[in-house]
């Protein structure tokens, strides 16, 4: 019994000996930064899961490289950088080899889906069979489909202003892109736009993945265990909580139907069995993994149900906060509207007008895949990156709200990173060191985008030098090998 006390001091022991490591012997030692940050990762838990109800550790990540400098210590483990110059060396192409840092990649609690793969070689055979699923070429032949769901919205708008009711338009443009995305990942709609209850329900489960995102990246180990908690004791607990739950068991149980129709269909003997199944139905996210050349541990079904969800909830929730910019940003500066209804005037001729893409690509005061009409009410937006290289009131609305809000850590495991300032002190970043760049504080670095924190789309109408250095340092999705696979 009389060892128990000894227990306390043990501890106490172990703490100090490791904050006196981490300060003082740790490879990171010499690098600049608070004590408290280098000492302990509870003081980014503090900034992202308690002041101020979480999500600061970003704010807190800016006031340390205004007082520390362009290269900084933000925890024991990690570096961030905050200079234009090194995104390209963070962030290279496909040859360079880059492995996620585990807690950020698992941090959206699908670890198996291709953001949340560490491995730079497996997440390079993931990111390929999906790549052609969602390119652009692809996604184009469904514009009719997406269409069809913009009358949906319009029509939810159209009763609001005919009777003057106020309403949230978040919580409509997210069930407008979740509709749209579902239907072209799995084939069919969740229906959200129709109803309102499922609406609001969605909209909350969203926002409790949200909520969580801070709290699995310091826990990696909180979804798997939840996802193995029962139903009815998580709607006890939780019902937000249970929501997220079914929605992953919902997944999974949708992807091991496909793999059960996938495997009875690989048995057929004849081809006119393959070619009736084949035919039956349309391509979707579910066949397209599993059809792939990926092997078929890639293939199982909580692997498959994971890689949809992830591309279901990026390519609905990133969508509606663009959208919410927009319509905010469109609204509330003078002049914008009535220019970007006159540019698209001339090619909405009636409002139900759908321009193909080509013709939208053309409007120079567009820039990117995207009619917004909203003297008449209508509004369509479908992502497309890869566009006209000049300028746009949307790029302007991706250079505010960026599509991915988190620093992105990733790891060169083994090679040193080198870091140069502008003085000539010359940093070496140890291999296997997860470093870091945040993606908002390079689009609001005002030494790139003057008066960075206003919206200003004519600053996409300037002469082709300048135009080039916005373009280069816009990098809404990520840049290089790891960037959004749904960016197009």
């Amino acid at each position: 019994m009389n060892s128990l006390v000894y227990l306390p001091i043990l501890g106490l022991a172990y703490a100090a000996a490791l904050v006196f490591y981490r300060l003082f012997l740790h490879p990171l030692a010499k690098f600049p930064g608070p004590k408290i940050a280098a000492a302990t990762k509870w003081y980014e838990f503090y900034h992202d899961c308690v002041k101020g109800g979480g999500g600061l550790f970003s704010y807190e990540i800016d006031r340390m490289h205004d007082r520390y400098g362009p290269i900084v210590r933000i925890n024991p483990h990690e570096i961030h950088v905050s200079d234009p110059t090194w995104l390209d060396t963070l962030y290279p192409g496909p040859g360079p080899v880059r492995d996620k840092y585990a807690p950020s990649a698992h941090m959206s609690g699908v670890p198996q889906g291709t953001f949340g793969t560490v491995d730079h070689y497996i997440h390079r055979q993931r990111r390929a069979a999906v790549k052609t699923f969602v390119s652009k070429k692809t996604v184009q032949t469904f514009q009719s489909s997406i269409c069809s769901t913009v009358e949906l919205l319009c029509r939810e708008f159209n009763h609001f202003a005919a009777t003057g009711q106020t309403f949230e338009c978040g919580t409509y443009f997210l069930s407008w892109a979740t509709d749209s995305v579902a239907k072209y990942l799995e084939n069919s709609t969740y229906g959200l736009l129709d109803d309102a209850r499922r609406r609001q329900d969605w909209q909350e489960t969203i926002a409790q993945v949200v909520e969580l995102t801070p709290l699995v990246k310091q826990f990696p180990f909180f979804m798997p265990f939840v996802l193995k908690v029962p139903g009815w004791l998580m709607q006890i607990l939780s019902p937000k909580m249970n929501r997220v739950l079914l929605m992953h068991k919902r997944m999974r149980s949708t992807a091991r139907q496909y793999l059960s129709l996938h495997t009875s269909a690989a048995k057929q003997a004849t081809g006119a069995d393959n070619s009736n199944h084949a035919s039956s139905s349309k391509i979707d996210a579910y066949r397209a993994i599993l059809s792939s050349t990926l092997p078929e541990i890639d293939k199982q079904p909580d692997r498959v149900a994971q890689e949809v969800l992830t591309l279901l909830v990026g390519g609905s929730a990133t969508t509606m906060r663009v959208m919410l910019r927009i319509v905010y940003h469109v609204n509330s500066t003078p002049g914008v509207l009535s220019r970007l209804t006159k540019t698209l005037d001339a090619v909405m001729t009636t409002p139900t007008t759908n321009p193909e893409l080509g013709v939208l690509e053309k409007q120079e005061y567009l820039a990117t895949h995207t009619s917004v009409n909203l003297s008449r009410g209508i509004l369509q937006l479908t992502a497309s990156w890869d566009c006209l290289k000049q300028v746009a009131v949307v790029k302007e609305s991706l250079r505010i709200a960026t599509a991915l809000t988190a620093r992105l850590p990733l790891v060169s495991p083994s090679k040193t990173l080198l870091y140069a300032q502008d003085d000539g002190t010359e940093w070496v970043i140890p291999a296997g060191t997860p470093t870091s760049m945040s993606i908002s504080r390079l689009h609001m670095d005002p030494d790139i985008y003057v008066d960075p924190y206003n919206f200003r789309p004519d600053r996409w109408l300037g002469k082709p030098a300048q135009r080039a250095l916005l373009e280069k340092y816009l990098v809404p999705f990520g840049r290089g090998a790891r960037m959004c696979v749904g960016q197009k």
